[in-house]
């Protein structure tokens, strides 16, 4: 029994707990976000945006009129403009290069830095539309989350290489909360941007009709059919027919290439010392695929509430599905699963995980956005000792299997 006399020091020593908790959560998201604003510095001043300058470039080929899988006519631009940029083929939708015209208005520095500063608001956004969906979430939580994502590397790398993965993080999480809040068109304009930036995520399209959003799939394949549209239009049918002939026909290098991070990649690395290995890889991937296809099928419910948490966890598990099926995911492609990961972290899980579940979450979060590599090492880079180096696709697939593990929990199953 507690004695009156007893009350104000346990009072105290109470208050004061809460205090150091909140001092130390203070200098975690404090210290975090020093580091984040000491990275973005470092970034402005040293990082040559090289897949920004590869949009600027095609941008560039687009508004004069020219062919952008014409060698010589990319040769013409890039002697003009004189930048560094990534070396790949135009592999960017048709339309991106048109929606991307008004970078390539600004020289290319300013418009680096004006991209680089309109990523740092749409993860701003980002992070606004997830607090304001679970506002009432705990001060640990959301420290966990910022935490996260100031010390998520593949941010880091997306930002230095001057990707679109942060903006494709806003449209995902701008559908998502369009689902939410019972706005299909904003939640259809989202999805069919995002396909016409990055094809893969028209896997959007079918999740969204697997899960009850008719409505949204619908609109979303409406409006991305107006985009290809215009496009065609715009463009002709030239350089949308030398893009499918691309996207048909991905180098054979991309696939043993150890920067790419896709199961199928996994399996050409493996079986590349192996006597008719890249047949073997190819076979074993499609069936992958098919196994991969009918575990999200029965994993996502067929009709489910907009408002409920399986919404959320259905949606993070399409994001992970587009990845795990893409032929080629690199690293800064995670980007992506921030939304997931931020859902997750917000929504206190660990109050109906068990350590099993907790520990899957953790070694994902771990995984992915880590920074580390066996890059610099040749014997990682094919055979059995390349499984070595599929961290980041391990932590893909554990992620994978924590939102299948929330789904059920939360009672998300319904068919």
């Amino acid at each position: 029994m507690i004695r009156a006399s007893d009350t104000p020091q346990a009072e105290k020593a109470s208050g004061s707990g809460g205090g150091a908790l909140l001092l130390l959560l203070t200098l975690v998201i404090l210290f975090s976000l020093f580091r984040y604003l000491h990275g973005l510095a470092k970034l402005l001043a040293e990082a040559p945006f090289i897949d920004f300058a590869h949009y600027y470039t095609y941008t560039t080929v687009v508004a004069r009129g020219l062919n952008p899988f014409d060698p010589q006519a990319v040769a013409q631009v890039d002697s003009a403009l004189g930048i560094r940029r990534a070396g790949a083929a135009a592999n960017y939708p048709p339309l991106f290069y048109l929606l991307m015209q008004p970078w390539a208005l600004l020289p290319f520095r300013p418009a680096a830095v004006a991209w680089f500063l309109a990523s740092q608001a749409c993860l701003v956004a980002t992070l606004w539309l997830c607090l304001r969906r679970f506002a009432s979430a705990s001060p640990v939580m959301v420290t966990a989350a910022l935490f996260v994502v100031l010390n998520y590397q593949p941010l880091i790398e997306s930002l230095a290489l001057g990707q679109t993965n942060v903006l494709l993080l806003f449209l995902v999480a701008l559908a998502w909360w369009g689902l939410r809040a019972g706005s299909p068109w904003v939640a259809a304009a989202a999805v069919a941007m995002a396909l016409h930036i990055k094809i893969q995520y028209g896997l959007l399209i079918p999740l969204l009709w697997a899960s009850g959003g008719h409505r949204v799939g619908n609109r979303a394949l409406l409006l991305g059919s107006l985009g290809f549209g215009a496009g065609l239009l715009l463009l002709g049918p030239t350089h949308h027919l030398d893009y499918i002939r691309y996207v048909l026909a991905l180098p054979d290098d991309l696939y043993t290439w150890t920067a790419n991070l896709s199961p199928r990649a996994t399996l050409h690395r493996l079986f590349a010392t192996v006597p008719q290995g890249p047949g073997l890889a190819a076979g074993l991937t499609l069936a992958l695929n098919a196994v991969l296809l009918i575990l999200f099928a029965r994993a996502i419910p067929r009709s489910v509430r907009p408002d409920s948490p399986a919404a959320d966890w259905a949606w993070g598990l399409g994001l992970t599905a587009v990845l795990l099926l893409s032929p080629l995911t690199e690293e800064h492609h995670l980007v992506i699963l921030l939304l997931p990961l931020i859902l997750l972290l917000l929504a206190e899980p660990q109050a109906r995980m068990g350590p099993q579940d907790q520990i899957l979450l953790l070694g994902s979060v771990l995984l992915l956005g880590s920074r580390y590599s066996l890059e610099q090492f040749p014997a990682f880079h094919q055979g059995v000792l390349s499984l070595l180096a599929a961290g980041k696709t391990l932590g893909l697939a554990g992620l994978a299997w924590t939102l299948v593990r929330r789904l059920r929990a939360d009672g998300g199953m319904e068919r």
